[in-house]
């Protein structure tokens, strides 16, 4: 990886080298192996809010949001509980594990194990939304959106 200082803030931009590009192939291997053998029966014991949430924010499609800044609250419910932020705008999505004091655009409330199925690909976000366990409230065009974010 390269890493690449932005101007005058304390950003910087990393970009793979020839040879990280090269291990594409095998990183995304791994990730097919590793969903293939993960512990499919998730519980209690196995749900992390503040890391799912941190796993989000490291995959969101940044071509995806649109082009002013959209805050998302997470408030999780069930197993593990806690509220927590995603600050979606470009160059890059922040998290906040505390209130970052704007204004909430998209409130997502989640039954904790719930949404970890979703983000491992083992549930469906429309089943969850459809039987309640996830719950989106905002403007219709961040909710309709909002799985294309992720």
């Amino acid at each position: 990886m390269t890493r690449k200082a932005d101007g005058s803030s304390k950003r910087a931009e990393y970009h793979l080298t020839e040879a990280g590009a090269d291990l594409l192939d095998v990183v995304r291997g791994l990730g097919a192996w590793g969903q293939k053998w993960i512990n499919h029966d998730i519980g209690p014991e196995d749900v992390d809010p503040a890391l799912l949430v941190w796993d989000m924010h490291r995959r969101v499609n940044i071509d995806a949001l649109p082009p002013e800044r959209v805050v998302v609250q997470f408030s999780f419910i069930g197993a593990a509980k806690g509220d927590y932020w995603l600050v979606l705008e470009r160059p890059g999505p922040s998290v906040c594990m505390q209130d970052p004091g704007l204004d909430v655009d998209l409130f997502v409330t989640a039954d904790t194990i719930a949404i970890h199925k979703v983000w491992m690909g083992m549930a469906s976000l429309a089943d969850c939304v459809d039987d309640g366990r996830i719950e989106l409230d905002g403007l219709t065009a961040h909710v309709n959106a909002f799985p294309g974010w992720l």
